[in-house]
């Protein structure tokens, strides 16, 4: 991109829409959590509170390095920034190294059963007396075990594929897309049609990056209490809300950061619920190339609210049928994930397994 001018725009979108685009998404979410879910127990508490944690660190990146890029351009000129910003991705990426694939950690590691019998407590023995019970539990943990047994790559995708509640999740996660890249792309361009400052309007941006530091780490954990589906509805809905506000309230300085605080708590906090959403129903062991496929719906929504964004404002001078549009979504997505089935299709029993204490 640092040698490209206007009269080179093809080579513009060479860089910017192929290189530039291809390198985001191939180290996006879906490899880095996939990586990282591998080694904690299969739908732990461990492994939801680190889905939200490491997907806190998109959101720190975005809060922090666009006041900086916004500093560097206006010093150094966008060319220069570019070249600063390559150089410190080239000295990033050995960190990649440490993303290798590891054997997963298994859900059924953490069952209570007789080769652990040091991890029962006092209680527990003593209530073990009747012989069919035991025999009862014991046959349910077998046949769990039994229908958790290693899937190949294609019955993960032909079951994936042709599961309505993969298409929910996924359409779901395309309106996040579709909202994040309009607000991100259009925000500042919108504040400024309304008397704001640039500077003002790009640091509202960087504040919607902050809240979601915060808001991925709540969602993480809000995953060990509750059903993913139900904080997905709850996610969008809360978005609905927050727009419909933001839109037919007049706009100030005021408004506007409150409106970047409150929706960057929901801004990409949709990562890790749909991550473990994705692995309490279709297992965790090809969790990466599920993801990764839904993250797919993610950028194509991210190139419609960007790019029809655009349209739109150049046709009418105005986004508010982008505004409506981005209601409008949010209630779609938040009933597809409402209605989006949570029944385990790894385990005969979709009860969660009981779990020792992980701090023994």
């Amino acid at each position: 991109m640092h040698f490209c001018t206007s009269s080179l725009p093809g080579l513009f979108i060479f860089a910017m829409g192929i290189v530039v685009g291809g390198a985001a998404g191939g180290n996006s979410f879906p490899v880095v959590l996939s990586s990282v879910g591998r080694r904690f127990p299969q739908g732990s508490k461990r492994q939801s509170m680190a889905f939200g944690i490491v997907s806190s660190t998109g959101s720190l990146g975005q809060g922090c390095f666009l006041p900086i890029a916004n500093t560097m351009i206006t010093n150094m000129g966008w060319k220069w920034s570019l070249v600063v910003f390559a150089i410190l991705a080239f000295a990033v990426s050995p960190l990649a190294i440490f993303l290798r694939t590891v054997d997963q950690t298994p859900a059924e590691t953490t069952i209570v059963d007789e080769e652990q019998p040091e991890k029962k407590t006092a209680d527990q023995v003593d209530n073990v007396s009747a012989d069919s019970a035991s025999n009862s539990e014991e046959a349910n943990k077998k046949e769990q075990l039994i229908s958790n047994q290693p899937q190949t790559i294609k019955a993960a995708l032909k079951e994936a594929l042709t599961s309505v509640t993969f298409l929910l999740i996924t359409l779901g996660f395309t309106v996040c897309g579709f909202h994040v890249s309009f607000i991100a792309t259009h925000l500042p361009a919108y504040l400024e049609g309304h008397g704001i400052d640039s500077s003002l309007a790009a640091w509202s941006v960087s504040v919607l990056g902050f809240g979601s530091c915060v808001g991925t780490v709540t969602m993480g954990w809000l995953c060990t209490k509750f059903r993913p589906k139900y904080l997905l509805t709850c996610l969008y809905f809360g978005r609905v809300v927050i727009l419909a506000i933001f839109i037919w309230v007049p706009t100030s300085m005021t408004t506007i950061f409150v409106f970047s605080t409150i929706f960057g708590l929901l801004w990409l906090s949709t990562v890790p619920v749909t991550t473990k959403f994705v692995g309490d129903v279709f297992g965790f062991r090809y969790l990466g190339t599920l993801t990764s496929i839904t993250f797919v719906g993610h950028q194509i929504g991210a190139f419609c609210g960007a790019y029809i964004g655009g349209l739109e404002y150049d046709a009418t001078g105005s986004y508010i049928r982008m505004w409506y549009a981005s209601l409008a979504l949010g209630i779609f997505a938040g009933c597809a994930n409402l209605f989006a089935s949570d029944k385990s299709l790894r385990w005969h029993h979709p009860q969660p397994l009981k779990e020792v204490d992980e701090s023994t």
